[in-house]
């Protein structure tokens, strides 16, 4: 017996459910970290709300990640190529939020012409 388990992305703020545009957003605020799950919309919305602050603040350590308002942000059609050729070849995948990039680096590798 098969059984196939899925995970629905839905918005921490709207409660709507998010499908492939859908992202967690991880931030930190007073020593707290925090993950919050948006739409696109919502993640450009905080992004641009945030930004002020980010330029004036001083960076105190980690690496910088690519998220909303990322100038690399994937066609959400493309996405569900890549995870569809990922499940056709039997690769494990995460369900939610961004594709590791090596994953992404294999569909790119297998898809050059």
């Amino acid at each position: 017996m098969a059984q196939k388990v899925q995970t629905i992305l839905v918005s921490d703020l709207s409660g709507e459910e998010l499908g492939e545009d859908g992202q967690t957003v991880k931030f930190g605020f007073l020593g707290a970290d925090y993950e919050i799950d948006l739409s696109q919309k919502e993640a450009d919305d905080f992004a641009n709300t945030i930004q002020k602050y980010v330029d004036a603040g001083r960076r105190v350590g980690g690496r910088r990640q690519s998220g909303p308002g990322s100038t690399t942000r994937r066609d959400p059609s493309q996405t569900r190529n890549i995870k569809s050729w990922l499940d056709a070849q039997g690769i494990e995948y995460p369900k939610r939020g961004r594709l590791p990039q090596n994953l992404v680096d294999q569909w790119e590798a297998a898809h050059k012409s």
